[in-house]
């Protein structure tokens, strides 16, 4: 008997302890919550009928990154994109790496059909809400896309969701503040309606706690926003450059060229581009003088070789794809030594002008070389050159090999397909459609940074389209003051952790240059900008630990609650052995008792 009770004893510890630890660990491994989300039912011809409200269900588990969802009884096909792209915004506005954590999504709804970008703002904050341990006030509901800069986009049906969220008891409703015209809730209900254009103003009625960081605050104009001495010096030096090719410099000033001097007939002011760039260069904005001073050089160039001879023109066009041919080889060296922000978006830029002057090229008959075209081609491909100068901008390092460029831009490709697939809903976009087809052409050539950046403009201009027919024209203007102001804090938040997205800068200044002219190229520039200034979310930094729970307070209390659960198993079993030891103790002695 003595020989079988401490093995008797020793299995039943274990049990013991694997159990205790069982229980204790598959209740506090993950962290769970969910959220009301506003759909609408459709009918055979897609017309809105009813709305309805689902149930958004999140399970945070330590994994590896991956996204599930489960819905019932049927969610749209785009409903991973949108879940995908809200986990990437929450875990980036937290600055969190989340690349430690499996994210289970469960939709529970009524209706045929749920999902989709209209529930991409709800799912953002209930990710943010869980991973900042936060309580969200379950009398609030809400609709609404999400976007690059955090922004709330526009959702059909609003009138049919208020509704439906007050027949279910919720006491407030928050809707895109950048809604569809005549798409107003019913004045007549109780429920309160409350206009949000931002993530954090969302986030401040479910949560109560206040996670708008303005990093630009007392930032009065467009340079003082950038603290990156390199990007002036060489911008400047680029500015100069392209608008001083058939200008002079007159003790120390940059005397502009005069389009009328050389017989090019400008009618009004907005077409002399000198004149704009001029007035850029004094307002510090250079690229945005450059930008001009590229229109302008073109029809310059155009000028000086409309009397060309035929052959002259053969020749210039057959120098002119050696070149580009030359400078692509050294450009694929370059290639390989991206790690920053700023090195990846010059060599898109780059990348882009020497697409675009191949492309100008390609379309010529050599036969028949339009000077103009020619013009066009060789004006690209001299930006390319001088864009160049910017790859070797310092700043954080993140992982950026090709594979990982690959997965980057199917994600790209994902969101933009995404955003058309909405805006078609509504608005024919074949335009568009081309430009995500060149996007795609880039992911079948291996050409992934061209992919990235192709598909990025591509989800912008659907955005700004959708903006543009969702939203009166009356707020076009409030709306471009948005999202500039939105571009800001993006870029300045970025500059603060050492990212400098140069495109997205450029592109933020060109806006601001031409807000009160051309309200509308504003407005995509904007949208540039804001898609362009945060894809440090998709790249892993280079001081990355391939799996970090660092930071995160759910995982840190899971690893607190696993140690006391294994005290708690260990007291258990300890306690449990003597008591079944001093039983088995007492029994054997009544059994010698009793022989005797």
């Amino acid at each position: 008997m003595k020989k079988l009770t401490w093995p008797i004893l020793t299995m039943i510890s274990m049990i013991v302890l694997s159990i205790s630890l069982l229980s204790i660990n598959l209740s506090y491994a993950y962290t769970s919550g969910h959220i009301g989300l506003l759909t609408v039912s459709e009918s055979d011809n897609s017309t809105i009928e009813k709305g309805g409200v689902a149930d958004l269900s999140l399970v945070i588990k330590p994994g590896t990154g991956r996204i599930f969802i489960d819905s019932f009884p049927l969610s749209k096909l785009d409903t991973q994109i949108t879940m995908r792209f809200a986990t990437e915004v929450a875990c980036d506005l937290l600055d969190k790496d989340c690349s430690g954590y499996d994210f289970f999504y469960t939709i529970t709804a009524n209706s045929a059909l749920v999902g989709g970008p209209s529930a991409g703002a709800a799912a953002t904050v209930l990710t943010v809400g869980l991973l900042d341990n936060q309580i969200l006030d379950n009398n609030t509901v809400m609709t609404g896309t999400i976007n690059s800069g955090n922004l709330i986009g526009p959702v059909a049906g609003v009138p049919a969701k208020a509704k439906a969220a007050q027949e279910r008891g919720y006491t407030r409703v928050l809707t895109p503040e950048w809604d569809i015209v005549n798409n107003t809730p019913d004045k007549n209900l109780s429920i309160q309606v409350i206009p949000v254009s931002t993530l954090e103003d969302a986030l401040f009625y479910f949560t109560g706690k206040n996670y708008t960081v303005d990093y630009s605050a007392g930032e009065p104009t467009n340079m003082d926003l950038v603290s990156s001495k390199d990007y002036i010096d060489i911008m400047g030096k680029v500015t100069l450059d392209l608008c001083g090719r058939y200008g002079d410099i007159v003790n120390g000033t940059l005397v502009l060229p005069n389009l009328t001097a050389y017989g090019i007939n400008v009618s009004n002011a907005t077409q002399n581009n000198f004149v704009l760039a001029l007035a850029a260069i004094n307002n510090k904005s250079y690229y945005s003088a450059a930008s001009f001073c590229f229109g302008g050089n073109v029809k310059l160039r155009a000028k000086l070789t409309e009397n060309l001879s035929r052959d002259d023109l053969k020749i210039l066009y057959a120098k002119l794809l050696g070149n580009i041919s030359d400078f692509e080889n050294k450009l694929g060296q370059t290639s390989k030594s991206i790690a920053t922000i700023s090195e990846l978006e010059s060599y898109m830029i780059v990348k882009e002008r020497l697409s675009d002057a191949k492309t100008a090229l390609s379309g010529m008959n050599p036969e028949n070389i339009s000077s103009y075209q020619l013009a066009y081609a060789t004006e690209r491909f001299d930006t390319a050159v001088v864009w160049s100068r910017f790859s070797k901008l310092p700043g954080q390092k993140f992982i950026m090999d090709n594979d990982l460029l690959k997965v980057v831009c199917t994600k790209k490709l994902s969101e933009a397909e995404e955003r058309l697939n909405y805006l078609e809903l509504y608005y024919p976009s074949g335009d568009i459609r081309g430009e995500l087809a060149d996007a795609y052409d880039y992911y079948n050539e291996g050409d992934y940074v061209l992919c990235i950046f192709t598909a990025s403009k591509t989800k912008a201009d659907t955005d700004v389209v959708l903006s543009a027919i969702f939203v009166p024209d009356t707020n076009t203007g409030k709306l471009l003051d948005e999202k500039i102001d939105a571009a800001r804090r993006v870029i300045a938040k970025q500059e603060k952790a050492d990212i400098f997205p140069i495109l997205g800068y450029s592109y933020y200044e060109y806006a601001n240059t031409l807000k009160n002219t051309d309200k509308y190229s504003a407005l995509l520039y904007a949208e540039y900008s804001l898609e362009l200034s945060n894809l440090d979310m998709y790249f892993k930094k280079h001081d990355s630990s391939p799996l970090s729970f660092v930071g995160n307070s759910f995982i840190q209390t899971n690893m607190y609650v696993f140690l006391l659960g294994l005290f708690i198993g260990i007291l258990i079993t300890t306690i449990v052995s003597i008591i079944l030891y001093r039983s088995l103790h007492r029994s054997m002695n009544k059994g010698k008792k009793k022989k005797r």
